[in-house]
């Protein structure tokens, strides 16, 4: 079969899982949920994967804090994350509200899109980040996300672009050759939210060494040079599960950017800033961490170790689709 039916037979596949599971009333559908969450990982080999998420957790936990009761509690939140990024393109307004606790710091993103120049929405890989930018929409906010493309699995990458368009998201897909600043700065322009991903380097060859849980890390200075040139704000924004399956979402008052230096040392400073507060929220939520490739080893953020880990034929992913 040819590559391009691949794609379309597994993008088919995605749409009917979530078609199936959008019906569903949302305390069902989590109920299946965490009860299909529990067989996979019971029935699976995930030993691997186990090995690669308690290393990376090693320096966010307390010393001495076992490790193994925060990776399984994650590996459970990954499903109820699974199962409400699957219900996103059935869900409206007034089934979406139910799933959040009141939104903190809306001041901050309304006082930005008065200003006329939109925000740089940034959050960790930490939480349902995905709710994020579908909220917004929601609220009647235009919402432009940067995203990375899965070239293992390119039916995921047209998933994943068609659930957000459902709801009028832009997406801006990024690598060599795919994207240029310019288009983000345009979006900004149009005084749109420009949300992404912010705590790994997956292109620049110019990325900040933080430090980053007492270990070295390399953040994308894109984000913060985007600022300089544009004078968005940079909103640091996280969506975490709290009690009662129900998210706590927040968005932060804008990372200050220092006015003396050259235009990369001011980005620099701005996001060892941003480090610090992504720091204070993974911290907080460990278990809600989900990077399932090996993040201090220097390993390529797109490399396949996750997807061999997982045992998957023809590399597989162990994306939010899998």
């Amino acid at each position: 079969m040819a590559a391009g039916d691949d794609i379309e037979r597994q993008f088919r596949r995605f749409r009917r899982i979530s078609r199936w599971i959008g019906w569903w009333p949302r305390r069902l559908a989590v109920w299946f949920g965490k009860l299909r969450t529990r067989w996979v990982i019971a029935t699976g080999n995930f030993d691997r994967v186990r090995g690669i998420v308690r290393a990376n957790l090693e320096p966010v936990l307390a010393p001495g804090e076992d490790p193994g009761p925060v990776v399984e509690r994650l590996l459970r939140k990954y499903g109820l994350f699974l199962t409400d990024y699957f219900r996103i393109p059935s869900m409206r307004a007034d089934r979406f509200r139910p799933l959040f606790r009141p939104l903190k710091g809306q001041e901050h993103v309304q006082a930005a899109l008065q200003r006329g120049k939109g925000a740089i929405l940034v959050t960790p890989h930490l939480g349902n980040w995905e709710l994020g930018g579908i909220a917004m929409r929601l609220m009647g906010m235009p919402v432009t996300v940067v995203a990375v493309p899965d070239n293992v699995n390119p039916g995921v990458t047209r998933y994943r672009d068609w659930a957000r368009s459902v709801h009028g998201i832009r997406v801006l897909n990024i690598g060599p050759g795919l994207m240029t600043p310019l288009e983000l700065a345009r979006a900004l322009e149009e005084n749109h939210l420009v949300a992404m991903l912010a705590d790994r380097n997956f292109f620049e060859a110019d990325p900040v060494e933080v430090d980053f849980f007492g270990r070295k890390a390399w953040f994308p200075r894109g984000p913060a040079m985007l600022a300089l040139a544009t004078g968005a704000p940079i909103l640091p924004a996280f969506v975490t599960l709290g009690e009662g399956d129900k998210y706590d979402a927040e968005v932060c008052p804008p990372v200050p950017v220092p006015e003396e230096g050259t235009k990369p040392e001011r980005a620099a400073a701005a996001t060892r800033t941003l480090a610090r507060l992504f720091e204070e929220r993974i911290r907080a939520h460990p278990d809600q961490w989900f990077i399932f490739d090996p993040y201090w080893s220097g390993a390529e953020p797109v490399s396949n170790t996750a997807r061999e880990a997982a045992g998957l034929a023809g590399g597989g992913s162990v994306s939010p689709l899998q």
